[in-house]
C-alpha cells in the first residue's frame, strides 16, 4: 500500500473517531439535561388524570390506549410480517429485506431493553413519591422503567423501514415518536425512559439496516444524528418549559449566545449574497459552527451549550471523514437552498427564544 493511501486511511479513521467521540459527548450531556424534566413532567401528567385513575379527556385517553397497543411486541411483529408478505407477493427484494431486518432489529432491541431494565431497576413513575431517582437492580415488576420497551422496539423497527423507504421516513419516525409520547401520557415511563429507548432503538435499527461490514460508519452516522436531535430537543425544552432564571450567569449566557447567533446569521446571509470562493469554505463552516453554538448558549444552560458545540463538531468531523465538506463554492440550487434553510432555522430559533421563553413553565 502506498504511503499516501496509508496516510489517507489514518486521517479518515481519525475524523471518524473524533466524530464518534463528539457525538457521544453531545448525546450524553443533552440526555443528562433531560433528567431535570422527569419529575415536573410526571407531575403534570398526573394532574391530567381523575383521582380515580383515568383520563377524562377522551382524545388523550384514545391516544394513550392506541400508543400502548401499537407499541406492543405482537403488533410490531405483525407490521414486519405484513412488510415481509408484501415483499413475497410482489417479489420485491427491498420489501423482503425490510421485513427480515425489521424483525431482527425488533428482536435485538427487545433483548437490550429487557437486559437494561432488570440491570438498572429504575422505579416506574407510579412509585415516585419523593421525586428522587430510585434504583433497585433486579427488583422485578415496577422496577423496570428504563428504558421504555415500547420506544426501544418501535424505533428499532421504524429505523430499518426508514432506511428502506426514505420517502416516508418522517411519517415512520412520527409514528414511533407518538408511541413513545403515549408511554409518558399513560404514566408508565419518565421522559428519559422514552428518549433513552428511542436512542437505543435508533442505533440498533441503524446497525441492523446497514451492511454489517460498515458497522463503524453506521454507528458514527447514527450517533451523530441522534446527538443533533436530542440536543435540539433538550434546548427546546429548556427555552419553552423553564422559567427565566434570575442568575446573572444565565442572563450573560443568553445575551452572549443571542449576539453570537445574530452575528453569525448576518455573516452567512452576506456570504450567500456574494459568490463564495473555495478558500472561504472552511471559514464559513466555522462561522456556522459559532452560530449554532450561540443558539445552544441561548438556552441558558452551559451543558446544552457544550452539547451543541459537540454535536456540530461531530457533524463537521463526519463530513470530512466522508470527504463531503459542509460547504462548497456557491453556484447550484442545492447550496442556495441549504443556506436559506439554515438561515431560516437560526432566525426562527432566535425569535422563539425571545418571544416564547418560559411559555410552558414546568420548572
Amino acid at each position: 500500500m502506498a504511503t499516501g493511501d496509508r496516510t489517507a486511511q489514518v486521517t479518515h479513521r481519525t475524523w471518524r473517531i473524533a466524530a464518534l467521540m463528539c457525538a457521544g459527548v453531545a448525546c450524553t450531556l443533552s440526555f443528562l439535561c433531560l433528567f431535570e424534566w422527569d419529575v415536573p413532567l410526571t407531575k403534570f401528567v398526573r394532574s391530567l388524570y381523575h383521582p380515580v385513575g383515568y383520563l377524562p379527556n377522551p382524545w388523550l385517553s384514545r391516544f394513550s390506549d392506541s400508543g400502548d397497543l401499537l407499541g406492543k411486541g405482537e403488533w410490531l411483529v405483525l407490521l414486519s410480517l405484513m412488510v415481509l408478505a408484501v415483499g413475497y407477493l410482489r417479489n420485491s427484494p427491498i420489501w423482503k429485506v425490510a421485513g427480515w431486518q425489521s424483525l431482527l432489529a425488533h428482536g435485538i432491541a427487545a433483548l437490550i431493553s429487557n437486559a437494561l431494565k432488570h440491570a438498572i431497576g429504575r422505579a416506574r413513575p407510579k412509585f415516585m413519591h419523593a421525586g428522587n431517582l430510585e434504583l433497585s437492580p433486579g427488583g422485578g415488576s415496577g422496577w423496570d422503567s428504563f428504558p421504555s420497551g415500547h420506544a426501544t422496539a418501535s424505533f428499532g423497527v421504524v429505523t430499518v423501514l426508514a432506511l428502506r423507504f426514505p420517502k416516508v421516513r418522517w411519517l415512520l419516525f412520527a409514528f414511533a415518536g407518538a408511541i413513545a409520547a403515549s408511554r409518558i401520557l399513560r404514566g408508565s415511563h419518565f421522559l428519559t425512559d422514552t428518549v433513552g429507548g428511542a436512542i437505543i432503538g435508533y442505533l440498533t435499527g441503524s446497525l441492523v439496516g446497514n451492511h454489517w461490514k460498515e458497522w463503524g460508519k453506521s454507528l458514527e452516522s447514527a450517533l451523530t444524528r441522534a446527538a443533533i436531535v436530542v440536543t435540539g430537543f433538550s434546548a427546546s425544552l429548556w427555552v419553552l418549559c423553564r422559567q427565566p432564571a434570575d442568575e446573572w450567569t444565565a442572563h450573560a449566557l443568553i445575551f452572549t449566545g443571542t449576539v453570537l447567533a445574530a452575528l453569525g446569521l448576518a455573516v452567512v446571509l452576506g456570504a450567500s449574497i456574494s459568490k463564495r470562493q473555495t478558500d472561504q469554505v472552511t471559514a464559513l463552516s466555522l462561522v456556522r459552527g459559532l452560530t449554532v453554538i450561540g443558539l445552544g448558549m441561548v438556552s441558558g444552560s452551559i451543558m446544552i451549550a457544550i452539547a451543541t458545540a459537540s454535536a456540530y463538531l461531530a457533524h463537521w468531523f463526519q463530513s470530512y471523514a466522508h470527504q463531503a465538506p459542509l460547504d462548497s463554492p456557491q453556484g447550484d440550487v442545492a447550496s442556495v437552498a441549504g443556506e436559506a434553510a439554515f438561515s431560516l432555522f437560526v432566525l426562527v430559533a432566535l425569535l422563539t427564544s425571545i418571544q416564547f421563553r418560559g411559555a410552558l413553565p414546568l420548572i
